[in-house]
C-alpha cells in the first residue's frame, strides 16, 4: 500500500509538472500588479482600502481581497524570483490533485482511480496554473472538495471549515462560495437523501463556521458585498476580458476540456448518476462556464471529483506509465522553450510595450491612456495608469472605456476629455486606427508591438 501512494505523489506530481512548465512563458497581466500590491503591503504592513495606483481614479475605494496571496507571492519571488513563483503554482497544483484524489479514497474509490480523477483536474487546468491568486483559490475549493467527497461531518469538520474559510476570505472574495456551497449540500440531502439526515447539525455547524470565518478579513462583511456586486457585474467584463468571456470554442483547448467534460457528464448519466451531488456540482459549474469562462477552473475541478465517481478500472501498470510519459514530456518541454531569467524577460516574449513604456519614462510622459491588458505591466514598471485589472476600481469608467468607438463623438476627443495626456495601444490596434488622423492627438512612437500618441501641440490649451 504504500508503494502505492509513493506512486500515486508521483503522478500527481510529474502531471503537475507538465503544466506549470508549459506554463513558465505566459505572463498573465494581473500576476504584474498582484506583485506590486504585494510590495506595498509589505512596505506599509498595512491593507491598502484606496487606490493609489491609477490617475484616473486615484483614491477611490478598492477591495484589496487577495491581499495574502499577493504577500506571499511577492515573498517568493524576493527571495527566488520567477522560478520560485512558478514553483508555487507548481505547489497549488500538486496540493488540488492531492485533495480530490484524497476525498475520492475516503469515500471509498480505488487507489489508481482517485489518483487519475486527481490528475485530471490537474491536467485540463493547463491554462489556468499561473502564480495569480485564483491558483491558491484552486487548491482551496479542491480542500471543499475533499470535504465533500469524503462525506462525514462532525466537530472536527466544522473547524476544518472555519480554517478553511478563514485562509480563503484572505485569499480570494470566491470564499464566500464556501458556505453557499456546503449551504447547497443541505438542500440536495433534504431533496434527494431524507434517510440519510443523521448529521445534519454539524453540515449546519460547518454552514456557520464557514460563514462566520469568511468575515474574519480587512474588509469584514464587505467581502461579501464585493463577491456579489462584481459577480453582478459580469456583464460588462464579458466583452473586454478574455477569462471573463463567454466560453469559447474552436480549435484550440478549451474546446478539448469541454469535449473531455461532456463525456464524463455523459458516461454519468449512462450509469444513473444524474441524481448524484458529483453530477449536479460539475453540471452546475459547466453550465455557468458557458456563461462566463471565469467559472472553468471549477467546472474542471469538480468534473474530475465526479470522474473518480464513474465506475471503471484502472491499473498500476497505467498509472506508472502515464506518470513518465507526463514527466518526460515536461523535461523535454523545458529545453525546447527555455527557461525565462526573469519577469521582464517573460514580458517581451508576451508582447507586452516593454520598449515603449521605457520611452514613457525616459520622455517624462504623464497620465497614460492604456490598453486594459497593459495595465498590470504600466503598474509594475511604477507609471500611473488609467486602468488596469482591478476592474471594480473603475465602475465609474469601464463601460465608456470598453465602448469608446460606439460613442457619437470622435474616439480622440473622448479620450482627450478623461485628462490624458499620452495614449498607449497597441499597434494597428482600435485606438491605434482611430488615433491617426485625429486632430486631437499625434504620434511619437511606433514599434512592433505599441504605440504613443500625445495630446496635439495645437490643442494643448484646450
Amino acid at each position: 500500500m504504500q508503494c502505492k501512494n509513493k506512486w500515486s505523489i508521483f503522478f500527481l506530481l510529474s502531471w503537475s509538472f507538465l503544466v506549470v512548465s508549459i506554463s513558465l512563458w505566459f505572463a498573465d497581466p494581473d500576476v504584474f500588479w498582484h506583485l506590486k500590491v504585494g510590495e506595498w503591503i509589505v512596505s506599509n504592513n498595512a491593507i491598502p482600502r484606496y487606490d493609489i495606483y491609477s490617475w484616473s481614479v486615484y483614491g477611490e475605494p478598492w477591495t484589496a481581497h487577495q491581499w495574502l496571496w499577493e504577500v506571499i507571492l511577492y515573498t517568493v519571488h524576493e527571495y527566488f524570483g520567477l522560478l520560485g513563483m512558478w514553483a508555487l503554482a507548481f505547489v497549488m497544483g500538486v496540493t488540488s490533485g492531492a485533495f480530490i484524489r484524497a476525498g475520492l479514497k475516503a469515500s471509498g474509490v480505488s487507489e489508481n482511480v482517485a489518483t487519475l480523477a486527481g490528475g485530471l483536474g490537474i491536467l485540463l487546468l493547463i491554462g489556468w496554473f499561473k502564480p495569480w491568486p485564483q491558483v491558491g483559490m484552486y487548491a482551496l475549493f479542491s480542500a471543499y472538495l475533499y470535504l465533500s467527497l469524503r462525506n462525514k461531518w462532525g466537530p472536527i469538520e466544522a473547524i476544518y471549515t472555519a480554517l478553511l474559510g478563514l485562509v480563503w476570505a484572505n485569499i480570494h472574495s470566491t470564499a464566500v462560495m464556501l458556505p453557499l456551497l456546503l449551504f447547497a449540500e443541505i438542500c440536495y440531502k433534504l431533496l434527494f437523501k431524507r434517510n440519510d439526515l443523521a448529521d445534519m447539525r454539524w453540515r449546519l455547524a460547518a454552514v456557520a463556521s464557514a460563514g462566520i470565518a469568511t468575515l474574519l478579513n480587512p474588509h469584514g462583511l464587505g467581502l461579501w458585498a464585493y463577491a456579489f456586486g462584481q459577480g453582478l457585474s459580469t456583464s460588462i467584463y464579458r466583452e473586454i476580458i478574455q477569462s471573463w468571456m463567454p466560453y469559447h470554442f474552436g480549435f484550440n483547448s478549451l474546446s478539448f476540456i469541454f469535449f473531455i467534460g461532456m463525456i464524463i457528464l455523459f458516461i454519468a448519466v449512462r450509469q444513473g448518476k444524474e441524481k448524484d451531488l458529483e453530477f449536479l456540482r460539475a453540471a452546475g459549474f459547466w453550465a455557468f462556464a458557458l456563461m462566463s469562462r471565469i467559472y472553468s477552473p471549477l467546472a474542471i475541478l469538480s468534473t474530475a471529483a465526479l470522474a473518480g465517481k464513474i465506475k471503471f478500472e484502472l491499473s498500476s501498470r497505467f498509472i506508472k506509465i502515464l506518470a513518465f510519459i507526463y514527466l518526460l514530456a515536461g523535461l523535454i518541454n523545458l529545453p525546447l522553450n527555455g527557461v525565462p531569467s526573469d519577469l521582464e524577460q517573460v514580458a517581451k516574449e508576451n508582447n507586452y510595450p516593454v520598449a515603449a513604456v521605457e520611452y514613457i519614462k525616459n520622455e517624462g510622459l504623464e497620465k497614460i491612456y492604456n490598453d486594459h491588458g497593459w495595465g498590470g505591466y504600466l503598474l509594475w514598471k511604477e507609471i500611473p495608469v488609467y486602468i488596469d485589472g482591478r476592474n471594480d476600481v473603475y465602475a465609474d469608467i469601464i463601460e465608456e472605456f470598453i465602448n469608446i468607438n460606439q460613442l457619437e463623438q470622435p474616439v480622440g476627443k473622448t479620450i482627450k476629455e478623461t485628462g490624458a495626456k499620452t495614449v498607449l495601444t497597441r499597434i494597428n490596434g482600435r485606438l491605434d486606427v482611430s488615433l491617426r488622423e485625429s486632430e486631437w492627438w499625434e504620434e511619437v512612437y511606433r514599434e512592433d508591438i505599441a504605440v504613443i500618441y500625445v495630446k496635439a501641440t495645437l490643442h494643448n490649451k484646450f
